[in-house]
């Protein structure tokens, strides 16, 4: 692993039905590496592709030879409860490997489909950031005992899913809403945390399995619970995006813009898309 403090990392899975999150997983790779405007301090934040075990071999060898890190995973075992209807969710749960990661002392995910809009490692240097929370032992009616024990102390952060407050029609600043989207999370990675999240998806039901991981997620870090997830900045990531959050000077943008979206913003991710085909022709 690269030997920096801190880690922006992403998921690319070959369970996607087309090449849309491949390219799209160039492209913000590009945005973060090379591009003069967003790109990362190298010296204090590494890039990483977390690859599921479907990911073709081509995929992997044209993001090493781009500069991405890319890190190959052993997929996350699921007990036979846990499923989905949306056939390219099937590997979401690897993405949770990023709670192993202890090298690292905090780990940035955002998910392939995301824009960056201007640079993003300074998340790293937010008074939210910094410190590690107690687990609120006092709390006991949420602690369950079927469950492996949870860390002394800990940190998970998100951002409020727009989903919940209008979606695309959304205000700007946002409302914060009880449910993250897990797309844009940060961690301090532990491996008790890790075991933790493992105890939980044993239990039958424990939380509604459709979106996967972030039910979880999301269930392990509820507001009520012992381990209440904290609130990065609204400026720091937008979903359901719409023309407001650039103008706001929202950072990064979590949407399928290829496809969806407001037609100003895809047309700025095609260009993205044109510039990371550019850069990568001239330096074959």
């Amino acid at each position: 692993m690269p030997d920096t403090p801190f880690a922006i990392a992403t998921f690319l899975t070959g369970q996607g039905d087309n090449d849309a999150y491949f390219t799209s997983t160039r492209v913000l790779a590009h945005q973060l590496i090379h591009a003069p405007a967003t790109k990362l301090d190298a010296s204090r934040v590494s890039f990483l592709v977390l690859c599921s075990q479907s990911t073709p071999k081509e995929q992997k060898d044209r993001l090493r030879k781009d500069g991405a890190y890319v890190v190959e995973l052993q997929d996350v075992p699921l007990s036979w409860w846990i499923y989905s209807g949306v056939t390219r969710w099937k590997e979401q749960f690897t993405k949770l490997r990023t709670f192993e990661m202890i090298e690292y002392k905090r780990i940035l995910f955002i998910d392939a489909d995301t824009m960056i809009m201007s640079p993003i490692d300074g998340i790293f240097e937010e008074p939210e950031v910094e410190t590690m929370a107690p687990t609120l032992t006092s709390r006991k009616d949420q602690i369950r005992r079927d469950e492996s024990a949870l860390p002394n102390e800990w940190f998970f952060a998100a951002r409020s899913d727009n989903g919940y407050t209008g979606q695309r029609q959304h205000p700007t600043p946002p409302l914060q809403t009880v449910q993250f989207s897990a797309g844009f999370f940060m961690v301090a990675p532990d491996r008790v945390l890790y075991n933790h999240l493992l105890s939980v998806m044993a239990h039958f039901r424990r939380f509604d399995p459709f979106t996967m991981e972030q039910s979880l997620l999301n269930y392990v870090f509820r507001r009520e619970g012992a381990m209440p997830w904290r609130e990065l900045h609204w400026k720091w990531s937008a979903t359901w995006v719409n023309e407001k959050d650039a103008e706001m000077g929202v950072k990064s943008l979590h949407e399928k813009l290829w496809d969806k979206g407001p037609q100003p913003l895809k047309d700025v991710w095609q260009k993205k898309k044109g510039e990371m085909l550019q850069y990568y022709e001239r330096h074959r």
